[in-house]
């Protein structure tokens, strides 16, 4: 999945002479907390309701409203946007995008084809994604597999075939690293199950893997 599957294209963006009080009524207007700045169809900085507020003078202040509005009127995004940018292209990666949310503690992302801005994604965006992924979405049972670091393949297929035995449809499956343990893995299992979960925990222990977690028929959503 390309970041152009999921991105929002109706992108609320302004020009870097924009005042601030405007700015602020736009975002609050549309409930936004990050707002890309755009000059001649070109990404210039970024604004966060958070970072316009910051600088709008404090309530201690002695100017009166008329001269806080003058203030305001006059102050422009350009005094406070951030003008370097993180930015991806469309044709990035679901992991990837979120890897570089991640890795900068960021929730929103513009996203810039060349020197155009074609879209932007937030970590809620993010976040909806990885429901559907992992199948969050509709009711099903998850079992977790301790195994070996050299069992970990074998595993995989002989879970496969006893999900598939037992007329279950496998929504997910993955492994997550155990760092509080030397060579060993979980494998986590996502499926639909026509039977009681049971009858998989038993094949799968019976061919010699420790489940050691169990969650029958949950939905998230």
């Amino acid at each position: 999945m390309r970041v152009r599957d999921f991105m929002r294209t109706n992108v609320i963006a302004v020009p870097s002479n924009t005042s601030i009080y405007d700015a602020l009524k736009i975002m609050k207007e549309n409930n936004i907390k990050r707002m890309p700045i755009v000059d001649g169809g070109k990404l210039v900085g970024i604004v966060t309701r958070r970072g316009l507020k910051e600088a709008t003078p404090s309530k201690a202040t002695t100017l009166s409203i008329y001269e806080l509005n003058y203030l305001l009127s006059k102050m422009t995004v350009k005094d406070v946007m951030h003008k370097k940018v993180i930015t991806i292209p469309s044709d990035f990666s679901f992991e990837a995008a979120a890897y570089t949310m991640h890795k900068y503690q960021i929730g929103g992302l513009p996203v810039v084809d060349g020197k155009k801005l074609v879209g932007f994604i937030t970590s809620n965006d993010l976040f909806n994604v990885m429901v559907q992924m992992n199948g969050l979405d509709v009711e099903a049972s998850r079992i977790t597999v301790e195994v070996p670091d050299d069992k970990v393949n074998e595993a995989l297929i002989k879970i496969a075939e006893i999900v598939n035995k037992h007329g279950a449809e496998l929504k997910v499956i993955s492994v997550m690293d155990l760092p509080q343990y030397l060579h060993k893995k979980h494998i986590i299992v996502r499926s639909v199950v026509t039977e009681n979960i049971k009858k998989i925990v038993d094949d799968v222990n019976a061919e010699g893997f420790n489940v050691v977690s169990i969650l029958e028929k949950t939905r998230f959503v």
